[in-house]
């Protein structure tokens, strides 16, 4: 039995590490069932590259068309989808799971469960997990295309908090951890519980003072 490796090409900078047990290039879904239907024909996978002074620690997946950029950090038994971009020094850790084609700007930390196609803007933290609805599973699993989550820039979504659909979060909020949202986030607001929100500038509670003054020293420099 001849046996074609249907891993995608990697570019790895001399520089970065690789740890133990690690897979770069794996091939998506879509080329793994073409080459079951008609072996031999499957076109050659789009390029990972890693950026220079990058650390892969141990049992991590990344598959075909990543891109990482220069110093970052992926930890332990983090998985990679397809066609993901990552910016420069951020780190993706806790054994996140990050799905095909997500978007992540630089000095980030990402963490949790990431969706198909969702957008984390740069400085941002997200340590819950970002849904979609999927509300229509009788059409099937790759027929629906539905609308992710956009994290804007400088923003915090809290460990175990849901970020459920399309909606649209800062920049400059913060959901806390264990809250809901299923609605847009409007920039420098704190959300608590369901989609309870609170503006910034009349949030009491101590331990987010010095973010939202933070915050507040952006927003005048910068637009929303």
């Amino acid at each position: 039995m001849n046996i074609t490796s249907l891993y995608a090409p990697v570019i790895l900078d001399k520089s970065s590490i690789v740890g133990e047990h690690c897979i770069l290039g794996y091939p998506k879904e879509a080329r793994l069932q073409a080459e079951q239907q008609n072996p031999g024909s499957s076109l050659m996978g789009d390029q990972v590259t890693v950026g220079p002074k990058c650390l892969l620690a141990n049992h991590v997946v990344i598959y075909e068309g990543v891109q990482i950029g220069a110093d970052c950090v992926i930890e332990d038994r983090v998985r990679i989808g397809y066609d993901t971009a990552i910016g420069d020094r951020t780190r993706i850790v806790y054994g996140a799971y990050v799905c095909d084609r997500v978007t992540i700007g630089i000095d980030a930390t990402v963490a949790g469960f990431i969706c198909d196609g969702t957008v984390i803007g740069d400085r941002s933290t997200v340590m819950g997990e970002l849904v979609h609805e999927y509300t229509r599973p009788h059409e099937g699993w790759w027929d629906v295309d539905e609308e992710p989550p956009v994290i804007e820039a400088d923003s915090v979504v809290g460990y175990g908090a849901r970020v459920v659909g399309g909606v649209h979060i800062g920049p400059r909020s913060y959901v806390a951890a264990g809250a809901v949202v299923t609605k847009d986030v409007p920039p420098e607001c704190v959300v608590t519980g369901v989609n309870i929100q609170t503006p910034a500038e009349q949030w009491r509670g101590r331990r987010l003072q010095n973010l939202i003054g933070y915050w507040l020293s952006l927003s005048k420099t910068q637009l929303p």
